[in-house]
C-alpha cells in the first residue's frame, strides 16, 4: 500500500523560508519511490523552478498570499476537505500553523519566532506587518498544536519557549546539516593592515533584524565602514532609518545573490550580526568559515547558532556603546570572548534529509 505524505507550504514565496522550502523539496524527492508519494501544496511553480525533482507532485494555490481570509480558510477549512480526498499516511505544515485535517501522522515545522520579539508601541509604525505578528502568531500557533504528531523547531531555545507555552512536550529540534570548517582567506589580518575597518551584515530589512543600532553606531566608531545589504527603498522601515540618521559610514549595497554574499565575506574584516531574534542566523555559521571575528547580539539563538567558535565578540543589541565597544575589541584583536553554546534537550535530527526520513517513516 503506497503511502501519500502531504506537505503544506502555500504561503511561502521568498526570503530565507523559501530556502527552507526548497530544501524540504530536495530533500522529500530524494525519499519518495513506489511506496511513498508526495504532494507539496505551493503557492505557485516559481518556487520550485530551478530545481529538478523527479518524484514530487505539486497542487497550486495562486491566491493564498492574496490575504489573510484565504489563508485561514485554506488552513482550517479546505485542507480538511482535502485530506478527506487524498487519504494521507502523514500531513508535514511547512509554516507554522497546524491544519484541520485528518491523517495518522502530523507535524508542523515553526520557523517564525515573533512570539518572542519585544517589539514596544512606539516602534509599531516602523514595522507595522512584524508588530502584528508579534501579538497574533502566538494565538495561530496555539490552534491544534496538541493535535501534531511532533511540533519541529530548529533550535533548542525555541524548542523550550514551546514547551513552556503550549504546555507541550513532544518536540524535535532539527538543525541545519551546514558543513562549516575554517580556512584562511586571502585577507588573513586586515584589521591590523587596513585605515578601514569593514563590518558587513547581509539581512532583509526587517525591525528585528535590528539594523537601526548599527545607525545609531556608526558615529561613535572612527574609520570604520558598515556594509549592508538595503538599498533604503525597500519599505517602510528602511525609508525612515535613511530619513532619521545620516549615512556617515554606512554602504548601502541592495540585495546581493549568494556569490556576492561569498564575496562579501572574503573581504570585509568582520561578520556584524545585531538581530534580536532569529530561528537559526544562517551568516553566523556560514561566516565561521572564513575564521574572522565575529560581531554578535549576546541572545540565545545567536549562542546556539555559533557554538563553540573562538572568535566571538557579544554585544547588548539595544546598546550603541556596547557595540561600538565590541567593534573596537575585535579590531584590535584583543581577547575573544567565551562561547555560550546551548545544551539540548529534546530529540535532535541533522539535515533537510534525516528529517524527510523521519517524516516519511522509512
Amino acid at each position: 500500500m503506497i503511502k501519500t505524505t502531504v506537505v503544506s507550504a502555500i504561503n511561502i514565496v521568498d526570503g530565507g523560508a523559501l530556502t527552507v522550502l526548497q530544501d524540504a523539496m530536495k530533500a522529500f524527492d530524494s525519499n519518495a519511490d513506489t511506496e511513498h508519494s508526495v504532494i507539496f501544496l505551493v503557492s505557485n511553480p516559481s518556487v520550485h523552478s530551478g530545481i529538478e525533482l523527479k518524484h514530487i507532485k505539486f497542487i497550486y494555490f495562486p491566491l493564498s498570499k492574496k490575504s489573510w481570509f484565504l489563508r485561514l480558510f485554506y488552513e482550517y477549512v479546505y485542507f480538511y476537505l482535502l485530506s478527506l480526498k487524498i487519504k494521507p499516511h502523514t500531513w508535514f505544515s511547512l509554516h507554522d500553523t497546524t491544519p484541520s485535517v485528518k491523517a495518522s501522522q502530523r507535524y508542523v515545522y515553526c520557523h517564525n519566532p515573533s512570539i518572542f520579539l519585544k517589539m514596544p508601541l512606539s516602534s509599531a509604525l516602523m514595522d507595522p506587518k512584524q508588530f502584528a505578528f508579534s501579538k497574533f502568531y502566538k494565538y495561530l500557533y496555539k490552534i491544534n498544536i496538541k493535535k501534531n504528531t511532533s511540533v519541529i523547531t530548529q533550535q533548542a531555545w525555541m524548542a523550550d519557549e514551546f514547551c513552556k507555552r503550549f504546555d507541550i512536550s513532544n518536540v524535535i529540534v532539527a538543525a541545519p546539516d551546514v558543513d562549516i570548517g575554517t580556512k584562511s582567506t586571502q585577507k588573513t589580518d586586515t584589521s591590523t593592515n587596513s585605515d578601514t575597518f569593514k563590518l558587513f551584515y547581509p539581512a532583509y530589512p526587517r525591525y528585528f533584524k535590528n539594523h537601526e543600532i548599527i545607525f545609531k553606531t556608526q558615529h561613535l566608531v572612527k574609520n570604520t565602514s558598515f556594509w549592508l545589504t538595503l538599498s533604503g527603498r525597500e519599505n517602510n522601515y528602511t525609508r525612515k532609518l535613511i530619513q532619521q540618521y545620516p549615512l556617515t559610514n554606512i554602504s548601502l549595497l541592495g540585495l546581493l545573490q549568494k556569490a556576492e554574499v561569498e564575496e562579501r565575506y572574503e573581504t570585509c574584516d568582520a561578520l556584524i550580526f545585531p538581530s534580536l531574534l532569529e530561528t537559526w542566523g544562517l551568516p553566523l555559521t556560514e561566516f565561521k568559515e572564513f575564521n574572522k571575528p565575529i560581531i554578535a547580539a549576546d541572545l540565545e539563538y545567536a549562542h546556539e547558532t555559533i557554538g563553540n567558535y573562538s572568535k566571538i565578540y557579544w554585544f547588548d543589541p539595544e546598546s550603541a556603546e556596547s557595540l561600538a565597544l565590541a567593534i573596537h575589541r575585535a579590531r584590535h584583536k584583543e581577547t575573544p570572548d567565551d562561547s555560550k553554546p546551548k545544551v539540548c534537550k529534546h530529540m535532535k535530527i541533522l539535515g533537510w534529509d534525516s528529517l524527510a526520513t523521519h517524516i516519511i517513516g522509512r
